[in-house]
């Protein structure tokens, strides 16, 4: 009986070698795709423009905006000096004209300052609350500020995408349309001594204009963009993409 269980576990313990060794062994493949390295002339291009676009009216309407939320504060701080009031009594009493003119009457005694404190109860109340207000209306500024800042950081390079897209397409459709232009001019040619019937002639006329309108129309789109980003930054495009 031991020798048959034996023989068993043996027999069960070739099948799962020899089943492992079948087993192929797949290398998983690797996930990771190979970015394009950056170009720092870009990275410094894309800064500027950021810096530029910073610097524009809105963000300084958010500045002065910021400004005014802390002068409130400051206000709104010190209205706790309304409720003293103080004041000066100028006249011979104070001065000692009097009491040189009469001596017998030099103990004659005259405030010559007067101070009061007067505090309504709900003040107790809506002061504390008006500081609160202006604190938060500061913060609500500072955050107004940041997302105005985050919301032109995105926009400006944005547009700098756009402008380096429709630039690239504009340099491929040129190429197409002078491509086409020889073609035409080839069977122009050929068309005059009679090589190529009128129908060719058309069909390739018809292609450059095809190419050369598509160029036109990516030419008026790369325009916009750069105008878009001049409002942004406030110089010539061509003034930031020198300093590189």
């Amino acid at each position: 009986m031991k020798r048959i269980f034996l023989f068993s576990c043996s027999a069960l313990l070739s099948l799962s070698m020899y089943a492992q060794k079948k087993t192929p062994h797949v290398k998983p493949q690797s996930q990771t795709q190979t970015q394009p390295s950056a170009n720092p002339s870009n990275n410094a291009i894309r800064e500027r423009l950021v810096e530029l676009a910073l610097d524009n009216p809105q963000m300084r309407i958010a500045g002065y905006q910021k400004d005014k939320t802390d002068y409130e504060v400051t206000k709104a701080g010190a209205s706790w000096l309304n409720y003293v009031t103080a004041s000066m009594n100028i006249n011979e009493v104070t001065t000692g004209a009097y009491r040189a003119n009469n001596p017998d009457r030099a103990n004659i005694y005259y405030p010559l300052w007067n101070i009061g404190i007067n505090v309504p109860l709900g003040s107790l109340i809506s002061k504390p609350a008006d500081v609160k207000i202006a604190r938060k209306n500061r913060a609500i500024a500072t955050e107004e500020k940041e997302t105005l800042a985050r919301l032109i950081k995105r926009q400006i390079l944005s547009l700098y995408e756009d402008y380096l897209n429709k630039a690239d397409l504009l340099n491929i459709q040129t190429e197409m349309a002078e491509d086409e232009a020889a073609n035409l001019q080839t069977v122009e040619e050929k068309f005059s001594s009679g090589g190529v019937g009128y129908q060719e002639y058309s069909t390739a006329s018809k292609s450059y204009s095809e190419q050369l309108f598509k160029q036109k129309v990516l030419q008026r789109d790369l325009n916009v963009v750069k105008l878009q980003i001049e409002e942004m930054i406030g110089v010539r495009l061509e003034e930031v993409l020198l300093q590189k």
